[in-house]
């Protein structure tokens, strides 16, 4: 692992353990070894313990006494109720975007769509994934309101995690995906509020059901 000076080192070491969970190289319910991890990243074993403590607070770890921290499993249920809350915090920033977007706020959007675009049309997904997570951070930084950023951002590694296992359950979920985001920019383009709101409520059921079936690849369950 190679540190970013711009970025503090909790915050670099929560970025790679929260990877290894998303992506599912540390599976669920697995401890975390504080001093396995301090030792393979040649860091403090206080400043893997500060990052476990930001990966709670972002649901992907469980911290208990004299257990330690534990990656998270995830049910059906929690991911409907995790689904339930973001499509309504999504939907506050993309309007506050499409309502005041000035000169070249949306030039990024652009770019991401078309490497979406991309990555659709060669089934790359690990590309999309990538480049889809870029398009949520960038809407983020656009909701108008540091505290519903700051509440975007905090969640942003667990709908990673769900956005990963539903991509890869097949590249249809590629494409629906693309499509959704794509929509979702033309409306904002437009200004169109409704539209903004019908898609992002009718995509957020969908989705949520989406990720509730594919609860067993985050560790959870069906029920």
């Amino acid at each position: 692992m190679s540190f970013k000076a711009n970025d503090s080192l909790t915050e670099q070491i929560a970025q790679f353990l929260g990877n290894q969970i998303i992506t599912g190289n540390m599976l669920p319910g697995e401890r975390i070894q504080e001093l396995r991890i301090a030792a393979e990243l040649n860091v403090s074993r206080g400043s893997v313990r500060e990052a476990l403590l930001i990966l709670q607070r972002r649901h992907l770890v469980e911290i208990y006494p004299r257990r330690g921290a534990i990656v998270s499993s995830i049910t059906a249920a929690d991911v409907r109720d995790f689904f339930e809350l973001w499509f309504v915090l999504l939907e506050q920033a993309v309007s506050h975007l499409a309502q005041n977007w000035q000169n070249d706020d949306l030039a990024h959007f652009f770019e991401l769509m078309t490497a979406l675009g991309e990555c659709n049309r060669n089934h790359d997904l690990d590309g999309f994934y990538r480049h889809g997570v870029g398009f949520l951070s960038a809407l983020y930084q656009h909701a108008g309101n540091r505290y519903l950023e700051q509440t975007l951002q905090d969640l942003l590694p667990l709908s990673q995690r769900c956005l990963f296992a539903i991509l890869r359950a097949g590249n249809g979920r590629i494409e629906q995906t693309h499509d959704f985001l794509d929509g979702l920019l033309q409306a904002i383009i437009a200004r169109d509020q409704p539209r903004l709101a019908s898609m992002v409520s009718t995509f957020g059921r969908a989705y949520s059901e989406l990720a509730q079936s594919s609860a067993y690849a985050l560790g959870g369950n069906a029920s």
